[in-house]
Protein backbone atom coordinates (compact mmCIF):
# COMPACT_ATOMS: atom_id res chain seq x y z
CA UNK A 1 0.00 0.00 0.00
CA UNK A 2 2.82 2.39 0.87
CA UNK A 3 4.57 1.60 -2.40
CA UNK A 4 1.37 2.23 -4.37
CA UNK A 5 0.84 5.55 -2.57
CA UNK A 6 4.47 6.58 -3.23
CA UNK A 7 4.12 5.64 -6.90
CA UNK A 8 0.92 7.65 -7.17
CA UNK A 9 2.63 10.70 -5.66
CA UNK A 10 5.51 10.36 -8.13
CA UNK A 11 3.13 10.14 -11.10
CA UNK A 12 1.23 13.21 -9.88
CA UNK A 13 4.47 15.14 -9.43
CA UNK A 14 5.65 14.21 -12.93
CA UNK A 15 2.33 15.29 -14.43
CA UNK A 16 2.75 18.72 -12.84
CA UNK A 17 6.27 19.09 -14.19
CA UNK A 18 5.48 17.99 -17.73
CA UNK A 19 4.99 21.10 -19.89
CA UNK A 20 1.64 21.43 -21.56
CA UNK A 21 -0.10 18.87 -19.35
CA UNK A 22 -2.57 21.52 -18.23
CA UNK A 23 -2.37 24.53 -20.56
CA UNK A 24 -3.19 27.82 -18.91
CA UNK A 25 -5.61 30.12 -20.72
CA UNK A 26 -4.69 33.74 -21.43
CA UNK A 27 -7.41 36.15 -22.50
CA UNK A 28 -7.57 39.33 -24.56
CA UNK A 29 -10.78 41.29 -24.18
CA UNK A 30 -12.05 43.80 -26.74
CA UNK A 31 -13.93 46.97 -25.87
CA UNK A 32 -17.23 45.34 -26.83
CA UNK A 33 -16.60 42.47 -24.40
CA UNK A 34 -15.57 39.85 -26.97
CA UNK A 35 -12.67 37.70 -25.87
CA UNK A 36 -10.05 35.55 -27.52
CA UNK A 37 -8.03 33.00 -25.58
CA UNK A 38 -4.57 31.56 -26.06
CA UNK A 39 -3.01 28.52 -24.45
CA UNK A 40 0.35 28.82 -22.72
CA UNK A 41 1.88 26.39 -25.20
CA UNK A 42 0.96 28.65 -28.13
CA UNK A 43 2.34 31.68 -26.30
CA UNK A 44 5.58 29.84 -25.61
CA UNK A 45 5.96 29.24 -29.36
CA UNK A 46 5.31 32.93 -30.06
CA UNK A 47 7.89 33.89 -27.43
CA UNK A 48 10.53 31.56 -28.86
CA UNK A 49 9.93 32.99 -32.33
CA UNK A 50 10.18 36.56 -31.03
CA UNK A 51 13.52 35.75 -29.40
CA UNK A 52 14.85 34.24 -32.62
CA UNK A 53 13.76 37.25 -34.67
CA UNK A 54 15.34 39.64 -32.17
CA UNK A 55 18.59 37.68 -32.40
CA UNK A 56 18.49 38.27 -36.17
CA UNK A 57 17.85 41.97 -35.60
CA UNK A 58 21.01 42.14 -33.49
CA UNK A 59 23.28 39.85 -35.45
CA UNK A 60 22.36 39.91 -39.16
CA UNK A 61 25.49 41.27 -40.90
CA UNK A 62 23.57 42.11 -44.07
CA UNK A 63 20.92 44.41 -42.59
CA UNK A 64 21.26 47.41 -40.32
CA UNK A 65 18.18 47.88 -38.15
CA UNK A 66 17.77 51.35 -36.70
CA UNK A 67 15.97 51.07 -33.33
CA UNK A 68 15.22 53.54 -30.52
CA UNK A 69 18.56 52.65 -28.89
CA UNK A 70 20.35 55.97 -28.71
CA UNK A 71 17.35 57.70 -30.33
CA UNK A 72 14.88 57.77 -27.45
CA UNK A 73 13.65 61.19 -28.55
CA UNK A 74 12.38 59.61 -31.76
CA UNK A 75 9.59 57.76 -29.93
CA UNK A 76 6.09 59.15 -30.29
CA UNK A 77 2.84 58.85 -28.41
CA UNK A 78 -0.03 57.28 -30.33
CA UNK A 79 -3.71 57.84 -29.59
CA UNK A 80 -7.12 56.58 -30.62
CA UNK A 81 -7.62 59.85 -32.51
CA UNK A 82 -4.84 58.78 -34.90
CA UNK A 83 -4.95 54.97 -35.00
CA UNK A 84 -3.00 54.80 -38.25
CA UNK A 85 0.08 55.97 -36.34
CA UNK A 86 0.17 52.69 -34.40
CA UNK A 87 0.12 50.27 -37.32
CA UNK A 88 3.50 48.65 -38.04
CA UNK A 89 3.40 49.44 -41.74
CA UNK A 90 3.23 53.15 -40.86
CA UNK A 91 6.00 52.98 -38.25
CA UNK A 92 8.60 50.72 -39.85
CA UNK A 93 10.37 52.22 -42.85
CA UNK A 94 12.32 50.03 -45.24
CA UNK A 95 14.97 52.39 -46.55
CA UNK A 96 16.59 49.87 -48.88
CA UNK A 97 17.40 46.16 -48.94
CA UNK A 98 19.99 46.53 -46.19
CA UNK A 99 18.58 49.30 -43.98
CA UNK A 100 15.35 49.44 -41.99
CA UNK A 101 14.25 52.21 -39.63
CA UNK A 102 12.06 51.35 -36.65
CA UNK A 103 13.04 54.23 -34.36
CA UNK A 104 9.55 55.76 -34.15
CA UNK A 105 8.10 53.09 -31.89
CA UNK A 106 5.12 54.14 -29.74
CA UNK A 107 6.17 55.64 -26.43
CA UNK A 108 2.99 54.68 -24.59
CA UNK A 109 3.12 50.89 -24.89
CA UNK A 110 6.72 49.80 -24.83
CA UNK A 111 5.69 46.26 -23.93
CA UNK A 112 4.78 45.96 -27.64
CA UNK A 113 8.29 46.68 -28.92
CA UNK A 114 8.78 42.97 -29.62
CA UNK A 115 5.80 43.11 -31.99
CA UNK A 116 7.41 45.85 -34.08
CA UNK A 117 10.75 44.06 -34.04
CA UNK A 118 9.01 40.90 -35.26
CA UNK A 119 7.52 42.92 -38.08
CA UNK A 120 10.67 44.70 -39.21
CA UNK A 121 12.76 41.52 -39.40
CA UNK A 122 10.06 39.60 -41.27
CA UNK A 123 9.48 42.54 -43.61
CA UNK A 124 13.16 42.70 -44.48
CA UNK A 125 13.15 38.97 -45.18
CA UNK A 126 10.39 39.58 -47.72
CA UNK A 127 12.24 42.54 -49.25
CA UNK A 128 15.47 40.58 -49.58
CA UNK A 129 14.07 37.20 -50.55
CA UNK A 130 11.01 37.75 -52.72
CA UNK A 131 10.58 38.59 -56.40
CA UNK A 132 9.07 42.10 -56.46
CA UNK A 133 6.96 41.16 -59.51
CA UNK A 134 4.73 38.64 -57.72
CA UNK A 135 0.96 38.77 -58.17
CA UNK A 136 -1.22 40.95 -55.96
CA UNK A 137 -2.62 37.90 -54.20
CA UNK A 138 0.89 36.67 -53.43
CA UNK A 139 1.98 40.10 -52.25
CA UNK A 140 -1.00 40.35 -49.90
CA UNK A 141 -0.39 36.83 -48.64
CA UNK A 142 3.21 37.72 -47.81
CA UNK A 143 2.17 40.89 -46.00
CA UNK A 144 -0.49 38.92 -44.15
CA UNK A 145 2.25 36.62 -42.82
CA UNK A 146 4.47 39.55 -41.82
CA UNK A 147 1.61 41.32 -40.04
CA UNK A 148 0.74 37.99 -38.43
CA UNK A 149 4.17 38.01 -36.83
CA UNK A 150 3.46 41.50 -35.50
CA UNK A 151 0.12 40.26 -34.13
CA UNK A 152 1.90 37.43 -32.30
CA UNK A 153 4.19 39.96 -30.66
CA UNK A 154 1.22 42.12 -29.67
CA UNK A 155 -0.50 39.08 -28.15
CA UNK A 156 2.60 38.47 -26.03
CA UNK A 157 2.59 42.05 -24.82
CA UNK A 158 -1.11 41.91 -23.91
CA UNK A 159 -1.13 38.50 -22.25
CA UNK A 160 2.27 37.90 -20.70
CA UNK A 161 3.80 41.32 -20.17
CA UNK A 162 0.96 43.50 -18.94
CA UNK A 163 0.68 45.71 -21.99
CA UNK A 164 -2.36 48.02 -22.11
CA UNK A 165 -5.23 47.46 -24.55
CA UNK A 166 -5.28 49.57 -27.68
CA UNK A 167 -8.35 49.03 -29.86
CA UNK A 168 -6.79 49.64 -33.30
CA UNK A 169 -4.15 46.96 -32.75
CA UNK A 170 -6.46 44.66 -30.81
CA UNK A 171 -8.61 44.76 -33.94
CA UNK A 172 -5.79 43.04 -35.84
CA UNK A 173 -5.89 40.13 -33.38
CA UNK A 174 -9.64 39.66 -33.71
CA UNK A 175 -9.64 40.20 -37.50
CA UNK A 176 -7.10 37.42 -37.96
CA UNK A 177 -9.17 35.12 -35.77
CA UNK A 178 -12.23 35.97 -37.92
CA UNK A 179 -10.36 35.29 -41.18
CA UNK A 180 -10.55 38.95 -42.22
CA UNK A 181 -6.96 40.09 -41.90
CA UNK A 182 -6.30 40.33 -45.65
CA UNK A 183 -9.42 42.41 -46.17
CA UNK A 184 -8.32 44.67 -43.31
CA UNK A 185 -4.89 45.19 -44.89
CA UNK A 186 -6.44 46.07 -48.24
CA UNK A 187 -9.02 48.34 -46.65
CA UNK A 188 -6.37 50.13 -44.60
CA UNK A 189 -4.26 50.69 -47.74
CA UNK A 190 -1.17 49.10 -46.24
CA UNK A 191 1.57 50.85 -48.26
CA UNK A 192 3.63 47.66 -48.32
CA UNK A 193 1.19 46.23 -50.87
CA UNK A 194 0.93 49.44 -52.89
CA UNK A 195 -1.67 49.55 -55.64
CA UNK A 196 -2.55 45.93 -54.95
CA UNK A 197 -4.69 47.08 -52.03
CA UNK A 198 -7.14 48.95 -54.28
CA UNK A 199 -7.10 46.16 -56.87
CA UNK A 200 -7.86 43.55 -54.23
CA UNK A 201 -10.78 45.62 -52.94
CA UNK A 202 -12.20 45.82 -56.48
CA UNK A 203 -11.77 42.08 -57.07
CA UNK A 204 -13.17 40.96 -53.69
CA UNK A 205 -16.18 43.16 -52.89
CA UNK A 206 -17.92 40.48 -50.84
CA UNK A 207 -14.91 39.96 -48.56
CA UNK A 208 -14.47 43.69 -48.15
CA UNK A 209 -18.17 44.06 -47.31
CA UNK A 210 -17.85 41.25 -44.76
CA UNK A 211 -14.91 43.03 -43.12
CA UNK A 212 -16.70 46.39 -43.11
CA UNK A 213 -19.77 44.89 -41.43
CA UNK A 214 -17.64 43.00 -38.92
CA UNK A 215 -15.57 46.07 -38.03
CA UNK A 216 -18.60 48.32 -37.52
CA UNK A 217 -20.06 45.71 -35.17
CA UNK A 218 -16.87 44.81 -33.29
CA UNK A 219 -14.60 47.87 -33.52
CA UNK A 220 -16.80 50.85 -34.47
CA UNK A 221 -15.45 54.32 -34.85
CA UNK A 222 -16.92 56.94 -32.55
CA UNK A 223 -19.39 58.40 -35.03
CA UNK A 224 -20.61 55.00 -36.23
CA UNK A 225 -22.26 54.08 -32.92
CA UNK A 226 -22.11 57.06 -30.61
CA UNK A 227 -23.38 60.49 -31.44
CA UNK A 228 -20.69 63.06 -31.88
CA UNK A 229 -21.66 64.61 -28.53
CA UNK A 230 -22.03 61.33 -26.69
CA UNK A 231 -19.67 60.38 -23.95
CA UNK A 232 -16.87 58.01 -24.79
CA UNK A 233 -17.10 54.49 -23.32
CA UNK A 234 -15.48 53.94 -19.95
CA UNK A 235 -12.06 52.25 -19.88
CA UNK A 236 -11.95 48.47 -20.09
CA UNK A 237 -12.22 46.62 -16.78
CA UNK A 238 -9.46 44.27 -15.80
CA UNK A 239 -9.37 41.27 -18.08
CA UNK A 240 -10.85 38.11 -16.61
CA UNK A 241 -8.96 34.88 -16.39
CA UNK A 242 -5.52 36.47 -16.54
CA UNK A 243 -2.79 34.10 -15.43
CA UNK A 244 0.61 34.84 -13.98
CA UNK A 245 3.28 35.27 -16.71
CA UNK A 246 5.01 32.14 -17.88
CA UNK A 247 8.41 31.58 -16.28
CA UNK A 248 11.22 32.44 -18.65
CA UNK A 249 13.68 29.56 -18.97
CA UNK A 250 16.46 32.09 -19.39
CA UNK A 251 15.55 33.86 -16.18
CA UNK A 252 13.89 36.97 -17.63
CA UNK A 253 11.29 38.00 -20.12
CA UNK A 254 12.26 39.84 -23.27
CA UNK A 255 13.71 43.12 -22.04
CA UNK A 256 12.48 46.61 -22.44
CA UNK A 257 13.02 48.28 -25.76
CA UNK A 258 16.59 49.31 -26.25
CA UNK A 259 18.06 46.42 -24.23
CA UNK A 260 20.40 45.20 -26.93
CA UNK A 261 21.46 42.29 -24.78
CA UNK A 262 17.96 40.78 -25.04
CA UNK A 263 17.75 37.52 -26.87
Amino acid sequence: MTRLRTAAIRVAACSILLPGTVAAQYTITAENGDTVQFESTALRTMLDTARALYADLEEDPHVFYMTPVGYEGSRQMVSLEDPEASFPWNIVEVVNDSLADSRRLPANFREADRAYYNYVVQRMRVVRGTDPDVSCDSLLALEEEVVGSFIDGWILSRTLFGGPPFAPIDELVFARRAGLLRALLARRNDPQVGACAALWVEDNPERVAAYDAWRIEKFPLRGEVLGEDAEAPSPNPAEPGQEEPLPDPEGAAIGESGDRGDR
